[in-house]
């Protein structure tokens, strides 16, 4: 057979390098040559595959995870809207763009009168003028920590929470009245409870309200071969922030649950855990479970963007010296995109200002959000005798 002519295996090479570049747009669902506009124009390109550009008026997250990053004037005729759905985007990946010149990839709908993009995945936002960033490097989910299988066993659990409890939530500005929670346990196997036995709650944030089982199991694998419980609880609220004391009453919630298979778990130590918005979470949360005569003992917090330990002791009054002999574990990453390192360390200093005597903070190389090898130092550091 005659080998083909240099002009014809070029032209192959060509078309094969442009087939693969129609599958990735495929894949990314984004056009191959996506015409850019201002956001101010949008409503002119209804059903279009367009780049949207335009500076970030706002970013908000409502309770069901779902945020809305915002453009021009909200009702005016410039009004534009990109979606990030829960599983999709985490929220709050996306804060940082407020203020910031972006670009937004999609296609145009009509929601009441006001044009916007449902993003399809994480590259179909970005700073204007950089390149869409790779898939693999968008969310920052850590790594699991390497462990056995059969170390330990999740429970589910559907709780009702009980009056005390209820009165502890308080009734939201919408009228909302927690009555249920959506819990998950990780038990050691052959689960035979030890005295002083730790126990780590998980507040979620609004990427890990979604998927509870993921969130508690990637902190079981950490903190259960060191002979923790771990538990996290959540109720869905219809507004946009929980009240005050919704945690506390969900994490009591489910110790008085242990205490009822396990007699002694109501006096166990109690250790809680917040990323980024969880961790303001958990800062709001404490002073609730001490004056609910919790041993809260501990706060490990990450992507620490901002706390509410000073407005939890204004609110529930705890006893100052069991504030003031908590530990506070603070880890940040050098790439955290959410929370700055110069935020980061003037929540901390707050913390201590607020009464809290043992405090560390930690800089570690990685991104935002739970980093297991700061939380196996805090567990560690939580356990050293006094």
């Amino acid at each position: 057979m005659k080998e083909p002519s240099l002009a014809l295996r070029a032209g192959l090479v060509f078309r094969v390098g442009m087939f693969r570049k129609l599958i990735i747009a495929l894949l990314l669902g984004s056009p191959l040559h996506a015409v850019t506009i201002p956001h101010t124009e949008a409503g002119k390109h209804i059903g279009q595959e367009v780049t949207v550009t335009g500076k970030v008026s706002s970013v908000r997250t409502i309770a069901s995870g779902m945020t809305f990053v915002n453009f021009g004037t909200r009702g005016a005729a410039d009004a534009f809207t990109a979606v990030a759905k829960p599983g999709v985007i985490a929220g709050e990946t996306l804060l940082p763009y407020d203020g910031k010149d972006v670009e937004v990839t999609g296609t145009v709908e009509l929601y009441k009168d006001s044009p916007q993009i449902v993003l399809k995945a994480p590259e179909s936002i970005r700073l204007s003028g950089t390149a869409p960033a790779p898939q693999d490097e968008t969310l920052d989910i850590p790594k699991p920590a390497e462990t056995a299988p059969g170390v330990f066993e999740i429970e589910p659990l559907d709780l009702k929470l009980e009056r005390e409890e209820v009165r502890m939530a308080g009734k939201s500005p919408s009228g909302f009245v927690p009555t249920n929670a959506e819990v998950f346990i990780a038990i050691p196997k052959d689960f035979k409870p030890q005295v002083g036995q730790r126990v780590l709650a998980v507040v979620p944030d609004f990427k890990s309200e979604e998927d509870l089982e993921k969130l508690v199991r990637q902190h079981a694998e950490v903190a259960v071969p060191k002979g923790w419980v771990v538990f996290t609880a959540h109720c869905p609220t219809p507004d946009e922030f929980p009240t005050d004391g919704l945690y506390a009453a969900v994490i009591g919630g489910t110790m008085r649950h242990l205490a009822s298979k396990y007699p002694g778990a109501e006096d166990w130590p109690l250790f809680i855990a917040g990323s980024s918005m969880g961790a303001g979470r958990a800062s709001l949360a404490s002073g609730a479970l001490i004056k609910g005569d919790f041993n809260l003992q501990g706060i490990f917090l990450c992507s620490l963007k901002w706390q509410d330990l000073t407005k939890s002791i204004k609110t529930f009054s705890p006893s100052k010296n069991a504030i003031r002999d908590m530990k506070v574990y603070v880890a940040h990453g050098e790439k955290d995109f959410y929370a700055t390192k110069a935020q980061s360390l003037a929540e901390t200093e707050e913390i201590r200002e607020a009464g809290v005597k043992e405090v560390r903070h930690e800089v570690h190389p990685r991104r935002g959000g739970m980093d297991a090898a700061s939380l196996a130092k805090a567990l560690d550091w939580f356990a050293e005798p006094e």
